[in-house]
């Protein structure tokens, strides 16, 4: 591939990230430059599996869909083009990092959620989702940098629930309009409220109560993920420089949460951070 080609690529992979997911964009900047591109490549790979649901209208179309990355990323892997920049990018972080393919595998997987359901049955069910998603994007972003051990899996698993949770609840007025949820039906019951109720646009004391509960869970979490992350849960000083880069969107888990608490209408309004103050928290958590 020519050299302006490659640039090209590089260019095309790195708007998709952006674009999908701007919070881990502007993080991998922090990360040392020769893991950039191949961050880049996971973010943008995550966007376009995350997207598939809003582009199907079928289940059965979205299955296809993955299934073609599945195929895809193996192709790109082994030395060949697709002709898809992402796929082409993300096949060879592949290669070139040794990714676990179980990881991968998991992530691709749990997407078949996203394309074939509309309401989470059950908090089980969704802790094992984001483990494999949020917390699967972590972990293979820290298989990247070359951190390794405990201690990035239990960050990575503690960290990807607190930011998932915050995903969620933030994803909440646009899902909700869709007819899909990712609130666990049983947590709804427990508060007196059911899916049909979030559709109809129901903002009731108990959805309200549901996620002043999530919350707090996402901030136990996250204090988790904080208590390794920087040495002190385990035998050892915490993760290298590189490793904690790619775990910095969890500076923004704490203003999120303070956001979706100041939210009058959570069927309404998405709960957002100013845009210096998210490139300030990175910043400061390096």
């Amino acid at each position: 591939m020519a050299v302006h080609d490659v640039g090209r690529h590089d260019a095309a992979v790195r708007r998709v990230a952006r674009a999908g997911d701007p919070d881990r964009a502007i993080a991998a900047l922090f990360a040392p430059p020769r893991y950039r591109d191949d961050l880049f490549a996971l973010y943008a790979f995550n966007a376009e599996l995350t997207k598939i649901a809003d582009q199907v209208t079928e289940p059965g179309l979205g299955a296809i869909r993955l299934q073609w990355w599945r195929e895809a990323i193996d192709k790109a892997a082994s030395g060949e083009s697709t002709g898809h920049p992402v796929a082409d990018a993300f096949g060879q972080v592949m290669a070139r990092r040794g990714l676990s393919r179980e990881r991968i595998a998991g992530l691709i997987d749990a997407r078949t959620f996203d394309v074939g359901e509309t309401v989470m049955p059950d908090t089980r069910t969704l802790d094992a989702y984001l483990f494999d998603t949020t917390g699967g994007i972590f972990a293979l972003a820290a298989e990247i940098v070359g951190a390794e051990g405990e201690k990035r899996d239990v960050v990575a698993e503690t960290g990807g629930r607190a930011y998932g949770l915050v995903r969620v609840m933030r994803s909440l007025p646009l899902l909700a309009a869709k007819g899909r949820t990712y609130l666990a039906a049983d947590a709804l019951a427990r508060h007196d409220t059911a899916p049909d109720d979030i559709f109809a646009g129901e903002t009731s004391e108990g959805l309200k109560a549901l996620l002043g509960e999530m919350r707090e869970s996402a901030r136990a979490s996250l204090r988790e993920a904080e208590f390794h992350l920087y040495g002190q849960g385990m035998t050892g000083t915490g993760l290298d420089e590189a490793g904690r880069t790619v775990f910095l969107p969890l500076s923004l888990v704490e203003p999120y949460l303070k956001a979706l608490a100041k939210v009058g209408d959570p069927l309404r309004q998405i709960a957002r951070i100013n845009p210096l103050t998210r490139l300030w928290r990175l910043m400061r958590s390096r």
